[in-house]
């Protein structure tokens, strides 16, 4: 008999390893058909060929970190797509998609996610049902169940 997928909670932290990323706070969304990642400076650097389909390799910033302190870690990714992704507000807008190695508690798996500007908004990254298909179930009354919870943060005066 099959063992069932692991339950994720509807907030979780991931790390993208491929990208020396360790810990990104992110909302699984099952919502959303899929991820998407916040980036800022995003930059066109190359060109490479796929299936005969010329597509961008790009240069961009992920932000990590608290909101009060973020740091910055720069990334190299081909594009291996373009996909036109309707936004939280219905806007649809085309973007590039990179895939790489997404680890959350027992979840470890490629996901391709789409690059955006997500300024704004609560989480920097979420983790679409095509990411979750078929390896994780999500609970969507808890949060962190595989990973620590955020120190909670001061009330501001």
């Amino acid at each position: 008999m099959r063992e069932p997928p692991p339950l994720l909670g509807w907030k979780e932290h991931v790390a993208l390893p491929d990208w020396g990323i360790s810990r990104l706070r992110v909302k699984l969304d099952t919502g959303a058909r899929t991820s998407a990642l916040h980036v800022e400076d995003l930059t066109v650097i190359g060109h490479h060929e796929v299936d005969d389909q010329r597509l961008p390799v790009i240069r961009f910033r992920v932000l990590v970190g608290s909101r009060d302190i973020p740091t910055r870690r720069t990334v190299t990714a081909p594009a291996i797509a373009h996909r036109r992704v309707r936004d939280s507000g219905a806007k649809a807008e085309l973007r590039h998609v990179v895939r790489t190695r997404v680890v959350c508690g027992p979840l470890d798996r490629e996901v391709d996610v789409t690059i955006t500007d997500r300024s704004g908004m609560n989480f920097r990254m979420l983790l679409g049902r095509l990411a979750l298909q078929g390896a994780a179930l999500v609970d969507p009354a808890h949060g962190y169940l595989h990973s620590p919870r955020p120190p909670r943060r001061k009330p501001k005066r």
